[in-house]
């Protein structure tokens, strides 16, 4: 045995307060989270869900650290997004493929049903406690809602009328958008985000249903007519895993609550703004682009009533009085 001089345990004292100090003020929570966007490469969502993501981790003080991760840089499919965060493969995502998972979703994508982006905050509003509750089902919460502007037709063949459309293979998003094909004598065709540009440059699709700031501005380059038919509007919404977010203190969820409510509204503009912006330039570039006549939405509009119905009827009482609502609030 040897004798301890004071001095050194005077040293270790000191160093093992520090440590104890160091312990009591860490954050108790820490959290590591991966975050998943569907676009393959930085747009005007993505970019403003960055600043979303950045804003969450300064506010958090430590508690909670968020890395966003572009579309096809993980194993996961665009419509296995709802599962991933629901088996916690990442912890927080942005989904839009989701109508195969939460089929009443599908109420905001019916062709030339919404018009305008009044009309979507207004209906979208009337079926986001039936998407949250089915979110919840599944281990999720469902934190925001943004929508990308109409989604027009795009071709790299001739395309200026829906009588054009006959015999083209597009690229849909949604069952919905497939329908409004079919009745124009297109073929659909799913994939996700991230697969479009390969389709296009092999030929196995002709064009797409996107808008401007969403995959327009990715796939321009393939793309030579434009069509500017609003068939629908596309949603995207900000998805947590229900037992990640639980272990945050309460204070610092709600903090995770409102930074997301703040910037979802701030992201369906951006995307708006960029929307005229990027035609502009498509224009300039040599995109042929076509103004659909004035009356042309209102009259295809009235020959979708009967998919409409037949839709909701398919998926049960909650989606047939939910469309009830919806057409009730829109005067269709």
């Amino acid at each position: 045995m040897f004798a301890l001089s004071s001095q050194w345990l005077r040293s270790l004292a000191r160093c093992l307060g520090a440590l104890a100090l160091s312990l009591l003020l860490a954050p108790a929570f820490a959290q590591k989270w991966d975050f998943y966007t569907f676009m393959p490469s930085p747009v005007a969502s993505t970019k403003r869900l960055a600043v979303m993501l950045e804003d969450i981790n300064k506010a958090t003080d430590g508690q909670l650290s968020i890395r966003m991760h572009m579309g096809g840089s993980l194993q996961i499919s665009t419509s296995n997004i709802t599962q991933a965060v629901s088996d916690n493969v990442v912890q927080m995502a942005e989904d839009s493929f989701f109508t195969g998972n939460i089929p009443i979703s599908g109420l905001l994508r019916l062709p030339l049903l919404i018009s305008t982006y009044d009309e979507f905050l207004k209906v979208s509003k009337l079926i986001d406690a039936p998407m949250a509750a089915a979110y919840k089902k599944r281990g999720i919460v469902m934190l925001g809602r943004y929508n990308f502007p109409p989604q027009v037709l795009y071709a790299n063949k001739k395309l200026t009328s829906l009588a054009d459309l006959k015999g083209m293979k597009l690229r849909v998003t949604s069952p919905e958008q497939a329908e409004f094909l079919k009745r124009f004598g297109a073929t659909s065709v799913t994939i996700g985000t991230p697969e479009v540009a390969p389709a296009l440059e092999r030929g196995v699709i002709e064009g797409v249903l996107t808008a401007n700031s969403g995959g327009g501005v990715g796939w321009k380059d393939l793309l030579k007519y434009n069509y500017r038919l609003g068939v629908n509007f596309v949603d995207a919404v900000v998805i947590v895993n229900e037992d990640s977010f639980s272990k945050l203190p309460p204070a610092t969820q709600e903090k995770v609550r409102k930074i997301v409510s703040d910037a979802m509204p701030e992201v369906t503009q951006a995307l708006r703004d960029m929307e005229g912006v990027l035609g502009k330039q498509f224009a300039a570039e040599g995109m042929v682009i076509t103004e659909p006549p004035a009356d042309e939405a209102a009259k295809n509009s009235a020959q979708f009533a009967d998919y409409w119905q037949s839709w909701a009827k398919a998926r049960g009482p909650e989606a047939v009085d939910a469309l009830a609502k919806i057409r009730a609030a829109l005067g269709r």
